[in-house]
Formats: structure tokens, sequence, C-alpha cells
């Protein structure tokens, strides 16, 4: 009961709603024909079988000795105790059942019949032919009719059932971040349509919170690049040295983050600045602006080639953020900074950080690369920043047409990768000439 519980579990509703309607037909189909069956041999046929069986007795009884024949086949006559014991005890046993005391049953290839007369059993042991045409005419309209109600069946069903896919297809797209997808109303009726007018004013809302977040962080930078500049040269003003420096390296972390979001409206509007990047020297300058200590990182160039195809600026904002996230997280130990080609596309590169510090909840992956948000909000912005970070990468890897992904585990650390696609040349002569098409188009 268990199993089938979880089979009927694991069915759509369409395949349900078949199986319960086809079940029930030919349920239904089956007691008709019995119910017909029990119709045809009712008094009608029962009195004409009795008349027919007393008129073949009374000319039995008349013809003496000489045996009476039915088309050719010659009647028997037994008592009781032969019948009994005789290969006709079925057919005898079903004529005392009878209220007519007649029977007739299927024998060998042919059928027999049986009467009971005062005290003996007639019996005309073979008679039938092959089915009519017309029997079979009949046949052919039941076996039609069901077929033809089993085909409606499974397009009415399928009629009924067709909004819900519409809608699932619908989720699926809203959930894979596109935002813009509306349901096609033409292919819902009744209440679905209700839902998916519902479904299709709530995406469009989201749409319009996403859109009204991403507009104001891009005015973030227009609007705070004057009050900054002004900031850097009152700096200047500061005769604390020590002062002056800490104030410079927080106006830089803020240009930071101002050009990255810059950056990321850049990759969305198209605008590329790709070019051939060395890829350790490129991954040495980025990780000195991040550590003091760079004995505890270490760097693997996988790719099989000395530089890449991709714009060091946005690349280096993704690598920087991963890199200080590690050494903020990491408890201390070792760091591996880690570029290789993308296991399902070769010609795009593979740019991870994995450390093996604190690690994250797995419940807590999904929400990380949303903005202000912090796997620990009694962090501070001294200790753990602004929650910016990673929002900013996932939406640069995914301007730049790849992705971004967090593997990570309690207590044994974290890994963060991004996807660039069309990065990785095919061969030495393609990056030594610059040949950028090539770059991006290669097929390995």
């Amino acid at each position: 009961m268990a199993r089938l519980s979880k089979w009927i579990a694991s069915r759509s509703v369409f395949s349900l709603l078949l199986i319960t309607t086809v079940a029930s037909t030919l349920t239904l189909t089956f007691v008709l024909i019995l119910a017909l069956q029990r119709v045809a041999d009712e008094h009608p046929r029962r009195y004409l079988a009795r008349a027919l069986f007393h008129a073949l007795v009374t000319q039995l009884n008349e013809a003496g000795p000489q045996p009476l024949s039915v088309n050719g086949v010659k009647l028997i006559q037994m008592s009781p105790e032969e019948a009994g014991s005789s290969e006709f005890r079925d057919l005898y046993l079903m004529a005392q059942e009878d209220p007519d005391g007649i029977a007739i049953s299927p024998h060998n290839d042919y059928y027999a019949a049986g009467g009971i007369e005062g005290d003996m059993f007639i019996v005309l042991p073979r008679f039938g032919a092959a089915i009519s045409t017309f029997a079979l005419f009949l046949v052919g309209v039941v076996i039609s009719a069901i077929v033809g109600v089993i085909l409606l069946i499974y397009f009415l069903m399928r009629r009924l059932t067709r909004p819900f896919i519409v809608l699932s297809n619908g989720i699926s797209r809203v959930e894979e971040g596109d935002m813009s997808y509306q349901i096609p109303l033409n292919e819902t009726f009744g209440e679905f349509r209700t839902f998916a007018i519902g479904f299709n004013n709530m995406v469009s809302e989201l749409q319009r919170i996403h859109e009204a977040r991403r507009h104001m962080l891009l005015a973030l930078p227009h609007e705070l690049l004057t009050p900054l500049s002004r900031l850097k040269v009152r700096k200047d003003l500061v005769e604390d040295e020590t002062l002056r420096t800490k104030i410079n390296k927080d106006i830089s972390v803020v240009e930071e983050i101002l050009a990255s979001i810059l950056a990321t409206e850049r990759r969305h509007s198209n605008e590329d600045s790709a070019e051939l990047v060395e890829i350790l020297t490129f991954a040495d300058e980025q990780i000195a602006l991040q550590v003091d200590d760079r004995d505890k990182i270490r760097v693997e160039n996988n790719t099989g080639f000395d530089v890449a195809f991709f714009d060091p600026f946005v690349v280096s904002v993704l690598l920087k953020n991963f890199v200080s996230n590690a050494v903020r997280y990491g408890d201390g130990n070792p760091i591996t900074v880690r570029f290789a080609r993308d296991t399902n596309d070769p010609a795009a590169l593979c740019i991870s950080v994995q450390d093996q510090g604190i690690g994250i909840a797995e419940d807590q992956l999904k929400y990380l690369t949303e903005p202000f948000w912090r796997v620990d909000e009694s962090r501070g912005r001294a200790s753990g920043g602004y929650g910016l970070g990673l929002y900013l990468c996932r939406t640069i890897a995914e301007g730049l047409g790849g992705r971004m992904f967090i593997k990570s585990s309690l207590g044994e650390g974290t890994t963060i990768s991004a996807i660039i696609p069309n990065a990785i040349c095919k061969t030495i002569e393609d990056m030594a000439n610059d040949k950028i098409d090539s770059c991006r188009n290669l097929v390995f």
C-alpha cells in the first residue's frame, strides 16, 4: 500500500485523471456487458429454449427406439445418475441450478445444451457455428466505441490539464531569472486564467522592484562621485599622516565599489573591453592588493596557456572579492587560487578561490549573492563589508554570459568560482597575433 501511495504521488495530474477515467470506463463497459448478457438470458429466450426442449423430448418419446437427431447430431438421454458421472456433469449441474432446468455451455470446439425433463436429462452434445458477420460487426462497434471514448477522454484530459503545464513552464522560467516572462493567457481558461493573471502581475511587480533596486545601485556612483572627489581634496588637508592614510584607504574602497557597479552596467550594455592578459602576473597583482602575507596563497594555472582573453578590470573585481572573503573567513589557513578550463566548455575560463575556514551552512548559500545580505548579522562593516561584494560578482559573471557558484561545508571551508566564457585561446599563434575572433569562436 505504501509503494502504491508513493507511485500515485509521483504521477502527474494528467496521468492520474487519464488512468482513473479509463479504468472507470472499462469497468462500466464490463458491467454493461454482463448486464446485457443477463438481460439476454431472461424470460423470452428461456421460454423459447424450454419449449424447444419440451418438443424434442416429446418427439424422442414418440420415435421409439430410433434416436432423434438435430442437424445430424443425436440427442442423448440420461438418468440423473448417468449425467452426474458423464462428461456433461457440469452442464447437468448448471441445469439443476437454473430455474427453467436448461443450460448451455461451451463443449470442446462447439456448444452443448441440456435440459431436465421429469426424471431424465436430455443433451444436445454439439451445435453452433462460427460467429456471424453481424455479431462480428457488433463486437467491432463495441471495441470502436471503447477506443473512441478513451481517445476522447485523453484529449479532454489533455485540454483540461494543459494550463498546468503552461503554469509550470512559467514558474520554471521565473526561477531561472527571466523576470520579464508572462504566461500566455490564451493558453489558459477558467480558474487557471485567474491564477495566470495573478502570477503575471506578481512577476511584473517583482521585475519593477528588481529594476528599481538596480537603478538605485547604478545611481549611487553618479551621486557619490562628486562629494567623493571633494573628500579626496580635503583629506590632503589632514595633518595626521596615519589618519590621512586610513582615509585614503577608505576612499579607495568606496571608489572600487562604485567602479564595480559601473563596470557591471557596462557589461549589461555590451561594451566590451576584453584583452589578452597574462594569468599568473594578473593574479599576483590582484592578490598583492588584498593581502600582506602572500605565502599563504597558492596560485595554480591549469588552463594549459600563459594568457587568457578577458576584461581585466571586471575580472579583477571578481578575484579581489573572492580572495578578500577567503582571507576574512579562512581562519588563517592556506588559500588556493585556481585558473582552469570549465569542464562543460573548454573555451571558458573557471576562476575559483578555495579556503579552509569556517564554511557556510548549506541553507545559507542561496542568499550569499543577494545585495546587503550577510551570513552573520552581528558582524559589522569593519569586519565583513557591506554585503555587496558577492552580489556584484554574480552580476558581473552573468553580465559576461557566465555564471558564479559557491560550494561550502561548515568547518571545512568554502570554494567560490566564476565561469568566464570564451576566455581561452586555441593556439599560441592566435594569442601572439591577437586574433580575438578566433579566441571567441574557437572550436575544440
